[in-house]
């Protein structure tokens, strides 16, 4: 069925098919169609790659290199990231990557209709103590995580992905699901590497923001820090080239 569903749309799938030969997702095979694609990566990624390309594609692209390329940028990161910290969790990586994909779509969507108007909101955010969904609220009485809810409700999309637009800001709990952790954790790593748009940053540590993950996978993430950098360079730039 998704074969078919990609296949109605030559451009569309021709896209899926340059990200899944890219380094963004480092498959050994090169793939040449969709069958093959979702043969050789496996259903969940061609899901999670439609949605890459689908949610570039709700940019307008006369946005390239500014304040919405930066914020594309920012949620393609936290998606690395929550696919990077899945692995040994009882989660699986392409749902991880989904989640930190869409996490922002509110803010992304609050941005495409009022591009000019959002971009002056936030450079004042210092005046809202730095609290982002504040100066939302403020300016455009509805702030991204209600925003990015009303649209997953809107498109349908399942509630655990709703849950994560709609609460990924909120410090979690031992009770909150693990894929709004995740996303949570991921975020704020993202803050860590310089990549927020804003002029902010997390003030957690990584000791901090990774509290309630498995001590497993704690130490996995402090074992792999050193080289995190790099690799989320690495795959941001060749998103970059295959959206060029």
């Amino acid at each position: 069925q998704v074969q078919q569903i990609l296949r109605t749309d030559a451009a569309f799938s021709a896209e899926v098919l340059r990200f899944a030969n890219s380094a963004l997702i480092g498959s050994r095979t090169e793939v040449h169609g969709v069958a093959q694609a979702v043969e050789f990566l496996g259903l969940d990624q061609v899901k999670a790659l439609s949605m890459t390309v689908a949610l570039r594609d709700f940019l307008p692209t006369s946005s390239a290199g500014g304040f919405m390329q930066q914020c594309w940028q920012y949620n393609l990161a936290t998606a690395i990231l929550a696919e990077w910290l899945a692995h040994g969790l009882p989660l699986p990586a392409d749902a991880c990557y989904t989640a930190g994909l869409v996490h922002d779509i509110g803010r992304l969507a609050i941005l495409r209709a009022y591009p000019a108007e959002y971009e002056r909101a936030v450079a004042f955010i210092q005046d809202y103590e730095f609290d982002l969904l504040r100066c939302e609220k403020d300016v455009f009485d509805i702030d991204h995580c209600e925003a990015g809810a009303w649209l997953m409700d809107h498109w349908d999309f399942p509630a655990g992905l709703r849950d994560v637009a709609a609460l990924h800001h909120l410090e979690p709990k031992p009770e909150t699901p693990l894929l709004i952790t995740i996303v949570h954790v991921a975020w704020q790593m993202a803050d860590m590497l310089g990549l927020s748009p804003l002029a902010t940053r997390s003030a957690a540590t990584i000791e901090e923001i990774t509290t309630l993950l498995p001590e497993s996978a704690r130490q996995r993430i402090f074992s792999g820090l050193d080289g995190l950098p790099a690799l989320v360079a690495q795959k941001l730039a060749a998103a970059e080239l295959v959206s060029g």
